[in-house]
């Protein structure tokens, strides 16, 4: 096992057995991902990258466009590279805050991911995002958000619990993503902040194609010129 506590209930050896059972909805959500992924890319750039799962799918979509893939950790990066069908895939083990390599990109993506940084660094991407993205490129971005009302958090919670027991998570897994979901409330945005916020950052136009609980998909688009 290594050092590393993903969400920290699980190592990221576990990350690929468990992280359906944690996110239910991770399936649909990567494939509504590749939807909005034009198949014409060239240059893509995938933030969080972690274990490869959706740096996989975006291979089969676009199997000849050039992919980077940034990551904290990495063990998740030493696993991502062993798997079969990556080869050609540049990784980088580096914090997406710091510089990105200099190139236009036809595509940024990122899932389950920037919940992880505070809101004013999801801001600082976003705005570099619009930067380096070729004329109406889009910045695709999948991720935990929060709730509009209180109310809606309490109800959302209970049917996370049954979704995360009917995946066969275990119960102290269970009980960890709970206790995380409440330590990082203060820094959940909702659906709604974060794509207006794209619009005032850059973006010539923010759409939001996919909600599920609290995972959401937000895609920016890039002015055409």
């Amino acid at each position: 096992m290594t050092a590393t506590r993903v969400h920290g209930v699980m190592d990221a050896e576990q990350y690929d057995q468990l992280i359906r059972s944690i996110v239910p909805c991770q399936p649909a959500l990567l494939s509504t991902i590749i939807d909005y992924l034009s198949p014409d890319s060239r240059n893509i750039l995938e933030l969080g990258c972690g274990t490869g799962i959706l740096t996989g799918m975006v291979r089969d979509a676009c199997p000849d466009a050039a992919i980077t893939g940034i990551d904290l950790s990495p063990e998740m990066l030493d696993m991502t590279s062993a798997k079969p069908g990556l080869g050609g895939v540049r990784f980088l083990a580096q914090d997406l805050r710091d510089p990105w390599p200099a190139e236009r990109y036809d595509a940024i993506i990122t899932s389950l991911c920037l919940h992880h940084v505070l809101p004013a660094e999801r801001v600082t991407v976003a705005r570099r995002a619009a930067r380096v993205l070729i004329p109406g490129g889009r910045f695709i971005c999948g991720d935990i958000f929060g709730a509009e009302h209180a109310w809606e958090e309490q109800v959302l919670r209970e049917v996370w619990c049954r979704g995360m027991r009917r995946g066969g998570a275990p119960d102290e897994v269970i009980t960890g993503m709970i206790a995380q979901r409440e330590k990082h409330m203060p820094t959940f945005t909702t659906v709604s902040w974060f794509r207006d916020m794209l619009t005032g950052s850059g973006f010539a136009r923010a759409m939001v194609p996919f909600t599920s609980g609290f995972v959401g998909l937000v895609v920016g688009f890039a002015p055409e010129g």
